[in-house]
């Protein structure tokens, strides 16, 4: 495919869930935006899924498909796309996720805000649940467990008439991006694999002076957790709780030390209880795992994916 100019890039990953993947697609072609393309990435997830997409982006004419040989996690992929993304002369990516369903007009405003404010390094909308209540309005590192707060998750929204709000970090389902600020900072940390990427990379952001916000009056709606099997599942927990001592030896803080110790060492029982053997085992060898810095690649991932 010859290259042409996007202003605009909206980069959207799968691995092993193409049927989720092109209904995600098709929303979001069925919503034109000017100067707009989607790179479809497949995190080597196989022929079967691979000739899905094909399928897929033959049915949409200038969606262009990034084929990765092996499960390269989430942050590589990511960042992979965003290195074509400036190939193809953007200014902002979209990190969307395969289990958002974006409403009319959603990426158009995005981009408008990200234009009126050089200020911002990222914009997001309010993320919904499929029962209309909160997921997140941005989120922030703090006292909670896996030191993460997910603002106002569970509530109602906030008015539309709210204005915007400055939040800590941006969680990935759905968020906008200039490009060149992810650029001062290295773009996403790909030790994390998967997981927590997020917090580390608004971190980055805000310590270089530059801000994020939510906006109240955009919603999205998200199936939160599909590409690791559901918040509970034993990948999710290994991940989070390797990632969370990664980002603690990151950003040392006493607080959020407190709060590892606290809702996640002490805590451990109540995954054992609620989650059964495998979920609690998981987020044990996740908590050993990061405590030795091992490494995450895809045989990690496979493992507990499998389990």
């Amino acid at each position: 495919m010859a290259d042409s100019v996007a202003r605009t890039v909206t980069l959207l990953l799968n691995y092993k869930l193409a049927d989720l993947t092109v209904q995600c697609l098709g929303e979001l072609m069925a919503d034109p935006c000017p100067d707009h393309r989607v790179l479809l990435i497949d995190n080597g997830s196989g022929p079967d899924q691979t000739e899905v997409l094909e399928r897929a982006v033959a049915d949409h004419p200038g969606v262009e498909l990034q084929l990765l040989d092996t499960n390269l996690g989430y942050c590589a992929a990511m960042n992979r796309g965003v290195a074509r993304a400036v190939q193809l002369g953007a200014e902002y990516v979209l990190f969307l996720n395969n289990d958002v369903r974006m409403g009319a007009g959603c990426l158009e405003t995005l981009i408008g805000v990200l234009d009126n404010d050089p200020g911002l390094a990222g914009v997001a909308p309010t993320v919904l649940r499929p029962d209309g209540r909160v997921w997140c309005e941005g989120a922030e590192a703090g006292f909670a467990p896996n030191l993460t707060r997910l603002l106002r998750q569970g509530q109602e929204p906030a008015p539309m008439t709210a204005g915007p709000r400055l939040v800590g970090f941006l969680p990935g389902a759905c968020v906008l991006y200039r490009i060149t600020d992810l650029h001062s900072v290295q773009n996403l940390d790909e030790r994390y694999f998967m997981y927590f990427e997020d917090i580390a990379l608004g971190t980055a952001l805000r310590a270089a002076g530059r801000q994020l916000i939510c906006l109240p009056w955009v919603r999205v709606i998200h199936a939160a957790g599909s590409s690791s099997g559901g918040p509970r599942s034993p990948l999710r927990k290994y991940l989070m709780a390797a990632n969370s001592l990664r980002f603690l030896r990151q950003q040392f803080s006493l607080k959020l030390w407190a709060a590892f110790f606290l809702f996640d060492c002490l805590g451990l029982p109540l995954a054992y209880l609620t989650g059964g053997w495998r979920v609690g085992w998981a987020k044990t060898v996740g908590i050993v795992d990061g405590l030795r810095g091992r490494p995450i690649d895809a045989s990690v991932v496979a493992r507990w994916m499998t389990s």
